[in-house]
C-alpha cells in the first residue's frame, strides 16, 4: 500500500531519523509546524487529536491542513491521534486523512486486536495507514487519561502487529502524556527489539525527555516521536507574554505566538534528525 504516513515513517526508519508527529491545535500551530518542518527540511506529521477535530469537524480540519501542506519542499502527512471513536476514525478515512491511530490500550489484548484489526481492514481498503497501540501508556491525552502504566512486552507487540496488520506501532515504553514528575526510566531493550522488526516503532510522550534519550532511542529504531505538550505548553506561555502588552494588535499577537511555537518545534525536528539543541 502505497501511503504518505507510511512512506515518510520508512524513509525516516532507514536514514536512522525520526520524523516529528506534533498535536496541532488551530492554524496558527499548523502553520508554525508545517514552517519549521521546512526549515529542518524535515517531513512532519501533523495530528489533531480527537477533541480538536471534533471541535473544528473532520472535513473541515482536514481541508484546512491540507490547504497549509499544498506546495510544500517537505512531505506532510495528516494523521488523527489517540482515537477511541470507530466512527469518527472511519469519518477521517472516508474524508482523505492519511492515517488514524487507535487506542485501544485500555482493552484486553484480545479485544485491543479485534478492534485495531477491524479499523486496519476498513482503512487499508481505502489506502489509509492505521498506528495501534500496546500497553498502557499513562498520563492524560486529550480525554483519554491512564494513571497507571502497563508496560508492553516484545511477544505481545509482535503478535499484535501479526494479527492486527497495523502500519505503525506505540508500544508503552516508560513514557507518559503530559509533564513528566521525574525522570522517566526507559525500556530501551524493547526499543532495540521492536527497531529491528520491518514495522516502524512510535514513541509517545516525547515532551521532557532529553536530548540524550530522543537520540538514543532514534539510534535503536525509533521512527515517529510524538510531541503534544510542549507545543501547548509554548502556545500559551507566549499567549500570556504577549497578552501583557495591551497595545499589541491582533495580527502582530498571532505573529508572535506563531514564531515562538515554529522555532520551539524546529529545534525538535533538528534534535530527531541527529543535532544537539536546546528543546526548552
Amino acid at each position: 500500500m502505497k501511503n504518505l504516513f507510511v512512506s515518510v515513517l520508512l524513509d525516516a526508519k532507514a536514514e536512522k531519523k525520526a520524523a516529528a508527529s506534533i498535536n496541532i491545535l488551530n492554524y496558527n500551530t499548523a502553520k508554525a509546524v508545517m514552517d519549521a518542518a521546512e526549515r529542518a527540511g524535515r517531513d512532519v506529521i501533523v495530528q489533531p487529536s480527537t477533541g480538536t477535530v471534533r471541535r473544528y469537524g473532520v472535513e473541515q480540519m482536514f481541508a484546512m491542513l491540507d490547504g497549509l501542506r499544498k506546495g510544500r519542499s517537505v512531505r506532510v502527512a495528516i494523521h488523527l491521534d489517540h482515537c477511541t471513536d470507530t466512527a469518527l476514525a472511519k469519518a477521517c478515512v472516508d474524508a482523505g486523512w492519511d492515517s488514524v491511530m487507535m487506542d485501544f490500550s485500555a482493552l484486553p489484548m484480545e479485544e485491543n486486536i479485534e478492534k485495531t484489526r477491524a479499523m486496519v481492514e476498513y482503512a487499508h481498503a481505502r489506502q489509509v495507514a492505521v498506528e495501534g497501540e500496546v500497553g498502557v501508556i499513562s498520563g492524560v491525552e486529550d480525554d483519554i487519561a491512564h494513571e497507571n502504566a502497563h508496560p508492553a512486552t516484545f511477544e505481545d507487540t509482535m503478535d499484535f502487529i501479526e494479527k492486527t496488520g497495523v502500519d505503525a506501532i506505540a508500544p508503552s515504553i516508560g513514557t507518559a502524556h503530559g509533564v513528566y514528575t521525574g525522570t522517566p526510566v526507559l525500556n530501551y531493550e524493547l526499543v532495540e527489539r521492536i527497531g529491528k522488526e520491518q514495522t516502524p516503532l512510535v514513541v509517545h510522550g516525547g515532551t521532557g525527555l532529553s536530548v540524550e534519550a530522543f537520540h538514543k532511542l532514534i539510534a535503536l529504531g525509533a521512527a515517529k516521536i510524538n510531541i503534544s505538550t510542549a507545543l501547548k505548553n509554548i502556545y500559551l506561555g507566549e499567549s500570556r507574554r504577549q497578552l501583557e502588552n495591551a497595545k499589541i494588535a491582533p495580527v502582530k499577537f498571532d505573529e508572535a505566538v506563531e514564531k515562538a511555537c515554529s522555532e520551539l518545534m524546529e529545534r525538535h525536528m533538528r534534535v530527531f534528525a541527529g543535532e544537539t539543541l536546546p528543546l526548552d
